[in-house]
């Protein structure tokens, strides 16, 4: 449960009363819930383990949390634990066929004495959609697997769903979420589609955007275990990859193209690991603090690459003359509002290479190497934004 210690913060936040709307954390919260969004995923198969009584709460509360029209709140939940009922609930409905097997279900109905008048009177199916989509997100935050199953409008599933449950006439159920604790990894699907989208009119392109100065706020801290795409064995060959370390008084940034990521020391502990030559003006740097910063730029900005590992930081600023923009983070450490992902690390161990240790290959390599034998720079990650 421990990754997913976060989200169900931010649930608890947004289902305890008296919210504060200015809070500080305001950035990391909402990055939170992007990231519960974006991993968000239909569940069909659970482990054989009961649901507690205080975790359905959560679920149900996050479904009354949801908008409603007029805040009329049409909605009742039928949850179902029930193993005969479940599996009854599963040959009501052809998609709902997982339920026979799972710990839990939950038929959010509408209550039509509570539905609005008139041409409004059909608002209950989006208010109730709304409460649906927030126990599938709860569930999410909490570890739990869930799937939304439709019975409304087919009418003879709303037939049978309402046998089965004794719901009265006035209840009409919308769908049933069926749920449980997954039984393995389950990768969610990119569903981004630009061609969904027309800006002011249908057809519509997007506005040209007048170009401003990228800031500080157009970063927001993101769960890098979750969303960050990084394949280990490439992520250190042609990916737009700087390193920094320094302070507001002194600083200096250089291409990398050696690295490491991993864990050390610790399963929980997320490591990047550096290697520079003594004869770097950054390893200055590297040996006098604690922190580093390694950077990742976009395709288009090749230059930043090319300029930073042709020139060296003795000869100028090299930020500067590039345009680049310099901030810094709560440790004080360098980075620029250009890169499009930033991590921060603070050292745990720095160290030569022990070159007792050499076999062929690094042995051949610092022949003829003037910059001289690499140091080791081990740094777990203590904080990772993106632009």
């Amino acid at each position: 449960m421990k990754k997913y210690i976060m989200a169900i913060l931010v649930f608890s936040t947004i289902l305890t009363a008296g919210t504060d709307a200015n809070a500080q954390n305001t950035g990391n919260i909402h990055n939170a819930v992007l990231d519960n969004i974006a991993t968000r995923t239909s569940v069909r198969s659970y482990l054989d383990k009961p649901v507690d009584a205080a975790v359905i709460e959560q679920l149900l509360r996050a479904g009354m949390a949801a908008p409603s029209a007029v805040n009329r709140q049409p909605w009742h939940f039928v949850v179902v634990t029930d193993k005969a009922q479940l599996k009854e609930l599963a040959k009501a409905n052809p998609y709902a066929g997982m339920a026979a097997k799972a710990p839990l279900a939950i038929v959010v109905c509408g209550d039509l004495k509570k539905a609005l008048n008139g041409d409004a009177r059909e608002f209950w199916v989006q208010d109730c959609s709304a409460a649906t989509e927030n126990i599938l997100l709860a569930a999410n935050a909490l570890g739990l697997g869930a799937v939304w199953t439709g019975t409304y409008p087919d009418q003879n599933r709303c037939k049978d769903v309402s046998a089965i449950l004794k719901l009265p006439e006035t209840l009409i159920p919308l769908n049933t979420i069926v749920i449980g604790y997954p039984t393995g990894e389950n990768k969610p699907k990119d569903k981004w589609k630009p061609e969904n989208i027309s800006y002011n009119t249908y057809g519509g392109k997007q506005p040209e955007v007048e170009n401003r100065p990228i800031q500080e706020s157009d970063f927001v801290e993101f769960d890098y275990t979750k969303s960050a795409n990084i394949n280990p064995f490439v992520w250190f060959k042609g990916n737009g990859l700087l390193l920094a370390s320094g302070d507001v008084r002194s600083h200096n940034a250089m291409t990398i193209g050696w690295g490491a990521l991993g864990n050390i020391w610790q399963h929980n502990l997320s490591t990047i690991t550096v290697y520079v030559a003594p004869a770097r003006y950054t390893y200055e740097f590297m040996e006098r603090y604690q922190y580093f910063t390694v950077m990742v730029f976009d395709e288009d900005r090749k230059d930043v690459l090319e300029y930073m590992g042709t020139h060296s930081g003795r000869d100028g600023d090299k930020g500067a003359a590039l345009g680049l923009h310099v901030a810094y983070t709560e440790h004080g450490t360098p980075y620029y509002l250009e890169a499009r992902e930033v991590y921060e690390c603070e050292i745990m161990y720095r160290g030569p290479f022990d070159q007792r240790g050499f076999e062929e290959i690094p042995r051949k390599r610092y022949e003829n190497f003037p910059a001289g034998v690499h140091h080791e720079y081990i740094g777990k990650i203590v904080s990772a934004r993106r632009r």
